[in-house]
């Protein structure tokens, strides 16, 4: 029971020291090499490209160090899915906190949509512009034809089809949006499956709401591409092919 607790605490000040340091760290690169980027004139791609890798190599050396450090413990399935493929559409259920931390780590520079509260912090100002992210917008619309011209473009792109963390109750329920998005793109989409056991930083918990058990193992599952193309009725319409498109993300994405 002692040497339980000692560990329960170790984690506790760990995962407080490590989110500090993650802040702290992007701060510092935040008011340091994203500003000169911003304003050096150099090629807009290749800005974006550099700015991409910085943070990908971030990820890739924070969540080594929740590993190292005992805070959580992960693997990646099928990653060879990923890996030295450019231009995805990523698609991925949304249970915690760091999901977009591990998939950026493994993943080929993709684009992300950003909240407006982070496009308007004043310390993300210069990193969310110069790595080239799409702005969340109020309108539905807009924000399908961003994400549309940046796979037209042959950019990469993550997206989260929940809206926000899963529920909960840990019901996946999608919105149509990715799907419209897939179809007027023709698109394939790869669909990641990511589980958190014990579960931690999901829309509930702070990050002081750890696991008593012990450290929490997520399970990054990269699934078959999933391609568009039977879904394209044009008897029906897009909103049919859209609804069912979903239906289908979605029992991909509840596969155990």
């Amino acid at each position: 029971m002692r040497a339980s607790k000692i560990n329960y605490y170790w984690r506790l000040f760990a995962t407080f020291l490590a989110f500090s340091i993650f802040g702290i760290g992007g701060l510092i690169i935040s008011l340091t090499i994203f500003p000169l980027l911003y304003i050096v004139p150099i090629e807009k791609a290749k800005k974006v490209r550099f700015s991409r890798q910085v943070v990908r190599l971030s990820f890739r050396v924070f969540i080594w160090y929740l590993k190292t450090i005992g805070i959580l413990t992960y693997e990646f399935r099928n990653i060879e899915r990923v890996r030295k493929r450019e231009a995805l559409f990523i698609v991925a259920n949304h249970p915690t906190l760091l999901d977009v931390v591990f998939l950026i780590s493994i993943a080929d520079l993709p684009n992300c949509v950003v909240k407006q509260a982070v496009w308007s912090n004043p310390f993300m100002f210069c990193t969310v512009r110069t790595m080239g992210f799409i702005k969340n917008s109020t309108d539905p619309e807009e924000l399908l034809l961003r994400c549309k011209k940046v796979l037209e473009e042959q950019d990469g792109l993550l997206l989260f089809p929940e809206g926000t963390r899963t529920e909960p109750n840990g019901e996946i329920v999608l919105k149509r949006a990715v799907a419209h998005i897939a179809l007027g793109c023709q698109k394939k989409i790869t669909p990641v499956r990511i589980r958190c056991e014990p579960i931690m930083l999901s829309k509930k918990h702070r990050w002081y709401n750890i696991p008593l058990e012990g450290p929490p193992h997520f399970c990054i599952e990269i699934q078959e591409d999933i391609n568009v193309g039977p879904f394209l009725d044009l008897e029906n319409g897009r909103t049919w092919s859209a609804r069912h498109l979903t239906k289908h993300i979605e029992e991909q994405l509840k596969k155990e």
